[in-house]
């Protein structure tokens, strides 16, 4: 054959059902990495996405003898992994980091009027809430993150200490993640999925 695999994932699953560990391996080799970059691209954190594929194939072994694929099992899979994203997120809601904000528009590529808006709608309200934070904390996230100055020429800069500038950004951190986050959050899978 001159395809790269010679199963079909259809044959794979039949053959994972039937307790065949090199099925699995097959199945891990073709989709681990796709799987990895999708999670990455949300979550950005090598070694959590590595555990979260690796459970994944780790839980399609377990499951293997009652596994009920109705969809594709790429579908499938992929849906798995953004539901292991979600959980990732609701157990780490509170530690996200600034990451998630950070160069927007190069990781959402819009391919349909409907992503084109929800990535405005994006920006519209992280704009309303960075606009609504007090003054010393707006002007300190807009050095930080639109002027790109480190928290050194900030503190500086506006004659404070980088202490209160880490502060600052911390607090326009969490109240943008209060704000904003979820939204964020599922635009990101809605334009990774």
């Amino acid at each position: 054959m001159g395809g790269l695999f010679l199963h079909t994932d259809e044959v794979l699953l039949n053959r994972l059902r039937n307790n065949d560990e090199n099925a699995l391996t097959e199945l891990y080799n073709r989709y681990w990495n796709p799987v990895y970059l999708y999670t990455y691209n949300v979550l950005r954190d090598k070694e959590v996405c590595k555990d979260i594929v690796q459970d994944l194939f780790m839980d399609l072994w377990k499951r293997r003898e009652k596994l009920h694929v109705t969809s594709t099992f790429k579908s499938y899979l992929f849906s798995s992994a953004r539901y292991q994203i979600f959980a990732q997120i609701r157990k780490k809601e509170k530690s996200l980091g600034s990451h998630l904000f950070e160069n927007l528009d190069q990781r959402l590529h819009y391919n349909s009027p409907e992503s084109e808006y929800l990535y405005q709608e994006l920006v519209q309200r992280i704009s309303t809430t960075v606009e609504s934070l007090p003054q010393k904390c707006r002007e300190v996230y807009t050095l930080s993150r639109e002027e790109q100055l480190s928290h050194a020429e900030i503190s500086q800069f506006l004659d404070i200490s980088t202490k209160t500038v880490e502060n600052h950004i911390t607090k326009a951190l969490k109240v943008l993640r209060s704000s904003v986050g979820t939204y964020l959050l599922a635009i990101l899978l809605l334009f990774h999925g």
